[in-house]
C-alpha cells in the first residue's frame, strides 16, 4: 500500500522554525509485512520507552531543542568565555560572600535576636534583591555608564559587581534569615514552616522576555506582602528597643489613660504599632510619632572620647559611679538627624534589666530635649548636665511602677535584650 505524506512547519520554544514530515511514501508488500515478526518481544527493554524516557531527562536538563540552541562544545553565555574566567569569577563571588558573612555577623549578631520581625523581613528583601539582580546582570553588559574615564564601571566590569553583590545579599540573608528564624522557633511553642512551590504552575507559561519580568514583578512583590504580613502578625512578648520605647511613652503619658491613669499596653497593642523596617538607632516618641533623639549601646569610653569633650565624659563617669552603666550626651550634628546623639558604656555584671532602664533613661533625655527645644548654639553643658540628672531621678522613681504594670498586662519582663553597637 502506499502511505500519503505531508511536511507540517512548527516553532519551538526559542522561536525557531522546523519541518516535521509525517508518513511515508514507500509501498510494502502485503505478504513481506504478515510473514514480518514483532523481534521488540525478545528484547529486555522496549527501545521507544528508553528513547521516550531519554527525551523526558533531556527536555528537564538540557536548554530548550539542545543541541540547536546551544554554541559546539556547550558554551552557554558568551562564547569568547573561558573556564579560567568563570573559576576567577566564582572564587571572587565567594570571597564576597563569606566577608559579608563575617562582616554581617559582627555587626547585626547582637541583634537579630531582639530585632527578630525587622530581620525576618528585612531576610526576605534582601533574597528577593539578589534574585532581581542575577536576572537582570546579563544586561549590564551592554550597559555603558562613560566612555572616557576608566575608574566608572562599565559593561562587563558591572555584571561582575552584580553578580558579586547577589552573592553578598545570598549570604547575608542567610545569616539574618537563620538567626531570626531561631528566635521565632524559640518564640513560638510549635513552629509550623510550610511553602508553596507556585513556581512550578506557572513556569510553562512563561516563555518572552515580557513575561518573565511580568512574572518576576508578580512574584517578588507577592512574596513581600505575604512575609510583610506574616511578620505583622507576630505578637512577642519581649522587650527590645521599639516596643519598650511604645510602652514608656505611652505610660509616660497623662493625656493616654483616663483620669490621667498610666496605661499598660498588652503585647497585641504594641505589635499593631510597631514599624518593621526601622534605623534601630533611633528615639521615637511613640505618642507624637516622631524621631526624637539617637542612642547607641554597648561602645566604649574610648569612642565616646572621640564625640564628647572630656570635662563631660568625667562628669559623667563621677555621676553613674553607683550605677552598672555610663550615659553621655550631645547634640547631633549627623546630617539629617535630630535631638541628642546619646552613647551608653555598660559595666562588667551588667544585665538586659540594666539595658532596658538606661534605654527608657536614654528616651527621658531625649524627651526633655525635645520639650525644651534644646540647641547646641544656646545649650551649656551644665543645662546638658541638669537633664541628665533631672530623667535619672524621674526614672529611679518611675521604673518599679512601670515594670509591675508590663508583669500584669502580659510582658515577660524576665527576658529581654537590646541590640549592641549601634553608632
Amino acid at each position: 500500500m502506499t502511505a500519503s505524506s505531508s511536511v507540517v512547519a512548527e516553532r519551538d520554544e526559542t522561536g525557531r522554525i522546523f519541518y516535521t514530515t509525517v508518513g511515508h511514501s514507500i509501498d510494502i508488500p502485503a505478504k513481506k509485512t504478515a510473514r514480518t515478526t514483532d523481534t521488540s518481544r525478545n528484547r529486555l527493554f522496549n527501545e521507544k520507552a528508553l528513547q521516550a524516557l531519554g527525551r523526558n531527562i533531556s527536555a528537564i536538563f538540557l536548554p530548550a531543542e539542545y543541541p540547536n540552541t546551544v554554541t559546539p562544545g556547550f558554551g552557554v553565555g558568551n562564547v569568547s568565555a573561558s573556564a579560567t574566567q568563570a573559576l576567577l569569577l566564582l572564587v571572587l563571588k565567594d570571597v564576597c560572600s563569606r566577608f559579608t558573612t563575617i562582616i554581617g555577623a559582627y555587626y547585626f549578631g547582637t541583634s537579630l535576636y531582639p530585632e527578630t520581625k525587622t530581620f525576618r523581613f528585612l531576610a526576605d528583601v534582601i533574597n528577593d534583591t539578589s534574585i532581581v539582580l542575577d536576572t537582570i546582570s546579563p544586561y549590564f553588559t551592554s550597559i555603558s555608564l562613560s566612555t572616557t574615564s576608566p575608574y566608572i564601571p562599565s559593561g562587563s566590569t558591572l555584571q561582575i559587581a552584580a553578580l558579586c553583590m547577589s552573592g553578598a545579599m545570598r549570604s547575608l540573608c542567610s545569616l539574618v534569615a537563620g538567626g531570626s528564624k531561631a528566635a521565632l522557633t524559640d518564640h513560638f511553642a510549635s513552629p509550623v514552616n510550610g511553602k508553596g512551590d507556585l513556581g512550578t504552575l506557572i513556569v510553562p507559561y512563561i516563555t518572552t522576555r515580557t513575561s518573565i519580568y511580568t512574572a518576576l514583578f508578580f512574584l517578588v512583590f507577592g512574596h513581600l506582602l505575604a512575609n510583610y504580613l506574616a511578620v505583622r502578625s507576630v505578637i512577642l512578648r519581649s522587650f527590645n528597643r521599639q516596643r519598650s520605647s511604645i510602652l514608656w511613652s505611652t505610660f509616660r503619658n497623662p493625656k493616654a489613660g483616663a483620669d490621667g491613669r498610666s496605661v499598660c499596653l498588652t503585647p497585641r497593642d504594641v505589635s499593631n504599632r510597631e514599624i518593621i523596617l526601622d534605623i534601630l538607632s533611633r528615639i521615637r516618641d511613640a505618642v507624637a510619632d516622631r524621631v526624637i533623639g539617637h542612642c547607641s549601646l554597648g561602645v566604649s569610653v574610648q569612642y565616646a572620647m572621640t564625640h564628647y569633650n572630656t570635662p563631660h565624659i568625667l562628669k559623667m563617669l563621677q555621676h553613674f559611679q553607683e550605677e552598672p552603666y555610663v550615659l553621655f550626651v550631645a547634640e547631633s550634628r549627623s546630617w539629617g538627624r535630630r535631638g541628642p546623639c546619646i552613647l551608653v558604656s555598660f559595666k562588667e555584671g551588667y544585665g538586659s534589666l540594666d539595658q532596658l532602664r538606661v534605654w527608657l533613661h536614654a528616651l527621658e533625655i531625649a524627651a526633655m530635649w525635645s520639650t525644651r527645644h534644646m540647641r547646641p548654639s544656646v545649650t551649656s553643658p551644665s543645662e546638658i548636665e541638669d537633664v541628665v540628672l533631672s530623667t535619672h531621678e524621674t526614672l529611679g522613681k518611675e521604673f518599679s511602677g512601670f515594670m509591675r504594670c508590663m508583669k500584669e498586662a502580659g510582658w515577660n519582663i524576665e527576658e529581654g535584650a537590646m541590640t549592641m553597637r549601634v553608632v
